[in-house]
């Protein structure tokens, strides 16, 4: 079975810790929290970080007991907050994410309803632009892949639409309102601008654009309650969807028209031409309670070609997973999913709300929780 090991502990926010984000070199990660504000943090090393083999003091567990973590090195020692922004919002920061093709500005979506743009000016981080329009709580905030785009969601049941014109100037050209209840979270293809939504209402939405009109190209169906989130394998070809009804549900694309959800295709923006399938589900005796975040990892270098990387999974249960998702052989689409790693009480006894891999660095994994802080690990193949 392969291992995590405990690195580092971030510890400075005041409040429950939202969600992670890596900017695009993998060398800093931005964090959220109840306490209204966000931070940036790095290691002090910056990359060679990732790349230093850890000595004897690593806590390797696999979480079979509920022994006590501790942490290779101290945050003190091993990574540093480079930023504090404590007046970013009047409520709970819920959300935050890199723009990603050069990490110089920040998005943070908060539960005031705005959205906010941060860049580096002199020594801080200065508000360049304040994003206005839900009704209430805003929930998630995305940029699309050519940082062109920002999407956000929230408790108002719509999803939004930016474009970037540049120098902090956006405007909003969607507004999509065929959720019926709160959006949770909003996502990008890795590749194309292509958009998922995933909403308290029980159901995913896929949005795409024709001739600058955004529409509901499919609506995914089968879980059968709140749909937390999802994350896209780094080569888009597969997506990954968590719930509150315990499951994960590993979705790919289909040229068969039969697999388009019916039920729920309704609406004014519905134009159905993206056909989805459900094809692996891992069964709800897997995770305990509420699965609230997941994050999809690459396969290493040199792995098989049927080795489709790491699903990590963030939960009410408490615990961090890692499962391994393989190309089921002589199908074109089939994979299985298979548990390889659980940590009990990675947060001690609190929700985990955010897992987040390394998108350079492989391996690398930054948790947060309720319990105020952000944690570092690092996955160990050598067993696996």
């Amino acid at each position: 079975m392969v291992k995590l090991r405990l690195i580092s502990e971030l510890s400075g926010h005041e409040d429950r810790v939202w969600q992670a984000s890596w900017d695009c070199t993998g060398n800093r990660l931005a964090t959220c929290s109840g306490d209204k504000s966000a931070r940036i943090w790095a290691p002090i090393a910056s990359e060679r970080f990732f790349k230093a083999q850890q000595h004897s003091k690593e806590n390797i567990s696999d979480g079979s007991s509920n022994e006590s973590m501790d942490v290779d090195q101290t945050s003190a020692s091993t990574w540093q907050c480079l930023d504090i922004i404590d007046n970013a919002h009047k409520r709970t920061v819920r959300s935050i994410a890199f723009e990603p093709t050069s990490s110089k500005a920040v998005a943070t979506a908060s539960f005031d309803g705005t959205t906010a743009i941060w860049e580096k000016e002199d020594d801080a981080y200065e508000c360049v632009a304040t994003l206005e329009g839900h009704e209430n709580e805003a929930k998630c905030v995305a940029w699309s892949p050519s940082g062109q785009l920002l999407a956000t969601c929230g408790r108002d049941k719509s999803v939004w639409i930016w474009e970037s014109n540049g120098e902090g100037d956006f405007d909003c050209i969607s507004v999509l309102m065929e959720h019926t209840q709160d959006v949770k979270m909003v996502l990008w293809h890795p590749i194309n601008d292509m958009l998922v939504s995933f909403s308290y209402d029980d159901t995913m939405r896929v949005w795409k654009e024709d001739d600058d009109d955004w529409y509901s190209a499919a609506t995914l169906t089968g879980h059968k309650s709140t749909v937390w989130g999802g994350a896209f394998s780094p080569d888009g070809k597969y997506l990954a969807s968590v719930s509150d009804d315990r499951t994960i549900r590993v979705w790919t694309q289909s040229n068969d028209d039969g697999s388009r959800a019916s039920g729920a295709d309704k609406g004014f923006y519905y134009k159905p031409d993206a056909n989805f399938k459900c094809i692996a589900v891992v069964p709800d005796t897997v995770h305990s309670r509420a699965i609230y975040s997941v994050s999809w990892a690459g396969a290493p270098a040199g792995a098989p070609a049927t080795d489709l990387g790491y699903l990590a999974t963030g939960c009410g249960d408490n615990s961090l997973r890692v499962l391994k998702v393989t190309a089921a052989a002589g199908e074109d689409t089939g994979v299985t999913v298979e548990l390889v790693c659980e940590h009990k009480d990675a947060h001690g006894l609190s929700d985990i709300n955010c897992v987040r891999w390394n998108p350079v660095h492989f391996g690398w994994l930054a948790t947060c929780g309720d319990d105020s802080t952000v944690r570092i690990w690092n996955l160990d193949l050598s067993q696996d």
